[in-house]
């Protein structure tokens, strides 16, 4: 599975301008959540966030853990989001709007 750390970073957006890239974004995002995959992404953000919290409660640094599971978490989500995204990627930069 490939890590996409930017939108750039994405095959289909890739040859785009920067704000062509931004605006393929903005107009698929919403679409993601119409899918599992982004809900459970969102699931393993908030998990990695609680985990982080459990983990710095017991170290005595509750909200720097939670911080970090959240960040980690975040990158889940982000790839979640993505994978579904390209998905769609196809219709969008055709014009095909679902």
């Amino acid at each position: 599975m490939a890590i996409y750390w930017t939108l750039k970073s994405i095959p289909e957006l890739s040859q785009l301008t920067a704000k062509e890239r931004r605006l393929a974004w903005r107009r698929t995002y919403l679409s993601t959540f119409h899918h599992w995959q982004t809900w459970m992404g969102m699931a393993g953000c908030a998990a990695c966030a609680a985990l982080g919290c459990y983990l710095g409660i017991l170290w005595g640094h509750s909200l720097l853990g939670a911080a970090v599971g959240g960040g980690v978490g975040g990158f889940v989500f982000s790839q979640a989001s993505i994978y579904v995204a390209r998905l769609h990627y196809s219709n969008i930069l055709l014009g095909n709007n679902r």
